[in-house]
Protein backbone atom coordinates (compact mmCIF):
# COMPACT_ATOMS: atom_id res chain seq x y z
CA UNK A 1 0.00 0.00 0.00
CA UNK A 2 2.81 2.42 0.83
CA UNK A 3 4.52 1.72 -2.48
CA UNK A 4 1.39 2.45 -4.50
CA UNK A 5 0.88 5.75 -2.64
CA UNK A 6 4.39 6.78 -3.73
CA UNK A 7 3.84 5.76 -7.33
CA UNK A 8 5.70 8.03 -9.76
CA UNK A 9 2.62 7.85 -12.01
CA UNK A 10 0.73 9.87 -9.37
CA UNK A 11 2.90 12.90 -8.69
CA UNK A 12 0.54 14.94 -6.47
CA UNK A 13 0.85 18.71 -6.51
CA UNK A 14 -1.15 21.64 -5.18
CA UNK A 15 -3.36 23.63 -7.56
CA UNK A 16 -5.53 26.68 -7.01
CA UNK A 17 -8.86 27.39 -8.70
CA UNK A 18 -11.08 30.34 -7.79
CA UNK A 19 -10.50 30.37 -4.04
CA UNK A 20 -9.94 26.64 -3.48
CA UNK A 21 -6.64 24.85 -3.06
CA UNK A 22 -6.70 21.21 -4.19
CA UNK A 23 -4.43 18.42 -5.43
CA UNK A 24 -3.89 16.88 -8.87
CA UNK A 25 -1.56 13.95 -9.65
CA UNK A 26 0.03 15.59 -12.70
CA UNK A 27 0.74 18.97 -14.28
CA UNK A 28 -2.69 20.42 -15.09
CA UNK A 29 -4.05 22.03 -18.19
CA UNK A 30 -6.38 25.00 -17.67
CA UNK A 31 -9.41 26.11 -19.64
CA UNK A 32 -12.48 28.27 -19.44
CA UNK A 33 -15.60 27.89 -21.56
CA UNK A 34 -19.24 28.94 -21.63
CA UNK A 35 -21.80 26.30 -20.58
CA UNK A 36 -25.55 26.21 -20.19
CA UNK A 37 -26.92 24.50 -17.09
CA UNK A 38 -30.46 24.70 -15.70
CA UNK A 39 -31.32 27.32 -18.32
CA UNK A 40 -28.46 29.60 -17.25
CA UNK A 41 -25.53 30.77 -19.37
CA UNK A 42 -22.47 30.29 -17.17
CA UNK A 43 -18.69 30.43 -17.37
CA UNK A 44 -16.93 27.20 -16.38
CA UNK A 45 -13.27 27.40 -15.29
CA UNK A 46 -11.38 24.13 -14.97
CA UNK A 47 -8.01 22.51 -14.34
CA UNK A 48 -7.29 18.89 -15.11
CA UNK A 49 -4.89 16.22 -16.27
CA UNK A 50 -4.51 12.52 -17.03
CA UNK A 51 -2.31 10.17 -14.98
CA UNK A 52 -2.08 6.43 -14.34
CA UNK A 53 -5.17 5.67 -16.43
CA UNK A 54 -7.34 8.31 -14.76
CA UNK A 55 -8.74 11.63 -15.91
CA UNK A 56 -8.84 14.20 -13.08
CA UNK A 57 -10.68 17.52 -13.36
CA UNK A 58 -11.66 20.31 -10.99
CA UNK A 59 -14.16 22.90 -12.19
CA UNK A 60 -15.76 26.07 -10.86
CA UNK A 61 -18.90 28.07 -11.64
CA UNK A 62 -20.01 31.29 -9.95
CA UNK A 63 -23.77 31.80 -9.91
CA UNK A 64 -25.59 35.10 -9.93
CA UNK A 65 -27.49 36.02 -6.77
CA UNK A 66 -30.79 34.19 -6.61
CA UNK A 67 -29.76 31.33 -8.91
CA UNK A 68 -30.60 27.89 -7.54
CA UNK A 69 -27.36 26.00 -6.91
CA UNK A 70 -29.03 22.58 -6.58
CA UNK A 71 -30.75 22.96 -9.96
CA UNK A 72 -27.36 23.72 -11.55
CA UNK A 73 -25.73 20.73 -9.81
CA UNK A 74 -28.57 18.44 -10.93
CA UNK A 75 -28.28 19.62 -14.56
CA UNK A 76 -24.48 19.24 -14.42
CA UNK A 77 -24.85 15.68 -13.08
CA UNK A 78 -27.40 14.83 -15.78
CA UNK A 79 -25.04 16.08 -18.51
CA UNK A 80 -22.16 14.06 -17.03
CA UNK A 81 -24.36 10.94 -16.88
CA UNK A 82 -25.45 11.38 -20.51
CA UNK A 83 -21.89 12.01 -21.71
CA UNK A 84 -20.74 8.65 -20.36
CA UNK A 85 -23.98 6.82 -21.25
CA UNK A 86 -24.22 5.69 -17.63
CA UNK A 87 -25.74 2.25 -17.19
CA UNK A 88 -26.59 2.52 -13.51
CA UNK A 89 -28.19 5.16 -11.37
CA UNK A 90 -25.72 7.26 -9.41
CA UNK A 91 -25.32 6.67 -5.70
CA UNK A 92 -25.79 10.04 -4.07
CA UNK A 93 -24.77 11.39 -0.70
CA UNK A 94 -25.36 14.95 0.42
CA UNK A 95 -23.75 16.12 3.64
CA UNK A 96 -23.20 19.47 5.34
CA UNK A 97 -19.54 20.35 5.09
CA UNK A 98 -16.93 23.03 5.47
CA UNK A 99 -19.09 25.42 7.46
CA UNK A 100 -22.71 26.51 7.63
CA UNK A 101 -22.92 27.97 4.10
CA UNK A 102 -21.69 24.94 2.19
CA UNK A 103 -22.64 21.38 1.30
CA UNK A 104 -21.07 18.42 -0.50
CA UNK A 105 -22.87 16.14 -2.93
CA UNK A 106 -21.14 12.93 -4.08
CA UNK A 107 -22.14 10.66 -6.98
CA UNK A 108 -20.66 7.61 -8.65
CA UNK A 109 -21.62 5.91 -11.90
CA UNK A 110 -20.40 3.45 -14.53
CA UNK A 111 -20.55 3.94 -18.27
CA UNK A 112 -18.27 4.34 -21.28
CA UNK A 113 -15.68 6.93 -22.25
CA UNK A 114 -15.67 8.70 -25.66
CA UNK A 115 -13.68 5.74 -27.11
CA UNK A 116 -16.42 3.30 -26.03
CA UNK A 117 -14.35 1.73 -23.21
CA UNK A 118 -15.84 0.94 -19.79
CA UNK A 119 -15.24 3.68 -17.24
CA UNK A 120 -16.12 4.43 -13.63
CA UNK A 121 -16.76 7.97 -12.43
CA UNK A 122 -16.72 9.70 -9.06
CA UNK A 123 -18.09 13.22 -8.91
CA UNK A 124 -18.13 15.59 -5.97
CA UNK A 125 -19.82 18.97 -5.98
CA UNK A 126 -19.05 21.46 -3.23
CA UNK A 127 -21.45 24.37 -3.04
CA UNK A 128 -20.63 27.40 -0.92
CA UNK A 129 -22.91 30.41 -1.22
CA UNK A 130 -23.04 31.15 -4.97
CA UNK A 131 -19.86 29.21 -5.79
CA UNK A 132 -19.99 25.63 -7.11
CA UNK A 133 -16.85 23.48 -7.34
CA UNK A 134 -16.77 20.09 -9.04
CA UNK A 135 -14.21 17.28 -8.68
CA UNK A 136 -14.43 14.55 -11.34
CA UNK A 137 -12.39 11.36 -11.60
CA UNK A 138 -12.81 8.92 -14.50
CA UNK A 139 -10.90 5.64 -14.77
CA UNK A 140 -11.45 2.03 -15.86
CA UNK A 141 -11.12 1.07 -12.18
CA UNK A 142 -10.89 3.76 -9.51
CA UNK A 143 -8.37 2.81 -6.84
CA UNK A 144 -7.95 4.25 -3.34
CA UNK A 145 -4.58 5.84 -4.17
CA UNK A 146 -6.25 7.71 -7.04
CA UNK A 147 -9.31 8.80 -5.12
CA UNK A 148 -8.30 9.74 -1.57
CA UNK A 149 -5.70 12.46 -2.29
CA UNK A 150 -7.84 13.93 -5.08
CA UNK A 151 -11.12 14.22 -3.17
CA UNK A 152 -9.64 14.75 0.27
CA UNK A 153 -7.04 17.45 -0.24
CA UNK A 154 -9.02 20.63 -0.74
CA UNK A 155 -9.32 23.69 1.44
CA UNK A 156 -10.66 27.20 1.16
CA UNK A 157 -8.06 29.90 0.56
Amino acid sequence: MVLSACSPALNWRSVTLQGVQAALPCKPDQAERPVQLAGLDLSLAMVGCEADGGLYAISHIRLAQGAQAQAVIDAWRDQAMQAMRATQAPLATSIPALGPRSAITVYQASGVNPRGQAVQARWTWVQRDQEIYHWALYAPAIRTEMEEPFFGAFQWQ
